[in-house]
């Protein structure tokens, strides 16, 4: 129940975030599903998986749902991907890190510092990957139009 909870004020702090961000009004509601179901996979995939194997995950979610919402509403993915992300933008990692440096903690520091750079990172694998297959689909989809133009 607490997961479904947490997603809902997903749904919530993504949808505004999304009207900070200016996104289209008929973007909003795909932005703030974009971002609710991200955090439902973070948080289910969390009950097995250490943090950045579920980023990992959450991210593909979130990047595949952005060049989806993109094809179907005609909008740049970026509307999608901005907003979607925010749930799982390592912040709590960076704030914890430059906390204890401040006060000294330097081993605590750069495990936190380790632990935000390793969450990034995925999160950037993430949108890589699944770019990099939205991008090989529409190839192939021009490739195949085009042989069937020249068969006729």
């Amino acid at each position: 129940m607490m997961i479904v909870m947490q997603s809902l004020m997903a749904f919530i702090s993504v949808y505004f975030f999304a009207i900070l961000l200016e996104a289209p009004k008929r973007s909003l509601i795909y932005a703030a599903l974009t971002g609710a179901i991200a955090w439902f996979v973070y948080l289910l995939a969390g009950q097995f998986y250490e943090k950045v194997p579920s980023t990992l995950l959450a991210a593909v979610v979130v990047s595949f749902l952005s060049h989806y919402f993109a094809r179907y509403l005609k909008t740049p993915a970026t509307v999608y991907f901005l907003p979607g992300f925010i749930p799982l933008v390592p912040g709590e990692a960076v704030y914890r890190a430059v906390f204890s440096f401040i006060n000294g903690d330097y081993p605590h520091a750069e495990m936190q510092l380790t632990e935000a750079v390793m969450v990034s990172g995925a999160i950037a694998l993430a949108i890589f990957v699944v770019d990099a297959i939205f991008s090989l689909q529409a190839r192939l989809i021009v490739i195949s139009k085009v042989k069937r133009q020249n068969k006729l």
